[in-house]
């Protein structure tokens, strides 16, 4: 082959190297940008909310929502506002986990929380069922024993912090059983003294709560972004 022919081949083959090459980095472009955003939104874990200086995330939100419709106690709705519904409950939970940890009153023990865990596990016919719910919410064991130790930090410090102080006296239970005689009809006061008791110290400490909360909520920097 002449020097003149060998120099125009090899230039042939750059030429198609180089062309392979250009097609292949648009390709990626191409794919690049027409991936679907809800896919690639998925590998980026947004902030939703901030208490102070935690963050509740995307993926809290949904852990639990899911976690509350397992345990029964999810709201009613549609989605958008299950999901405005359960933010909230995640800031004033954050609020007062910070508030309770602040003032150190509270303690729970590692084995109170693992209790919490075998109790959710228990709503579950199998560990494998069990498993199989955390993986479909891309949870840890380890996260689920946080998310419940800090319910159970909550309660027992509104138990301490709010409950401790509220009375029901015979006289608010009386007054409330002539109130309701229809939902008592056939039965004497004794009889559903502790009844009523229970249901007016629940209510109490419901009121009690609220402007604790609205408190806390007042002097804390909470930042909010859209769902």
């Amino acid at each position: 082959m002449h020097l003149a022919s060998m120099k125009a081949a090899a230039r042939h083959r750059t030429c198609a190297i180089r062309s392979r090459r250009s097609l292949f980095a648009l390709a990626l472009a191409i794919c690049a940008f027409s991936f679907p955003w809800e896919a690639r939104a998925e590998l980026v874990d947004h902030i939703v909310a901030a208490v102070n200086n935690s963050v509740i995330t995307s993926s809290e939100l949904a852990q639990t929502i899911a976690l509350n419709r397992r345990l029964g106690s999810a709201g009613k709705g549609d989605q958008p506002a299950l999901a405005t519904e359960t933010l909230n409950g995640l800031i004033t939970r954050q609020l007062l986990v910070q508030e309770a940890r602040r003032l150190r009153f509270v303690d729970i023990s590692e084995q109170e929380i693992s209790a919490e865990v075998d109790k959710v596990k228990a709503r579950f016919p199998s560990e494998a069922a069990f498993m199989d719910f955390l993986k479909a919410q891309d949870m840890t064991e380890q996260e689920l024993a946080r998310m419940l130790g800090e319910r159970l930090l909550v309660a027992r410090f509104v138990e301490k912090k709010v409950g401790l102080f509220v009375r029901v006296s015979r006289d608010d239970a009386q007054s409330y059983f002539d109130a309701h005689p229809a939902q008592f009809r056939g039965k004497r006061f004794p009889e559903v003294q502790k009844e009523i008791t229970a249901v007016l110290t629940d209510e109490k400490i419901g009121q009690q709560l609220d402007q604790y909360v609205a408190e806390l909520r007042s002097k804390t920097d909470i930042r909010i972004n859209p769902l």
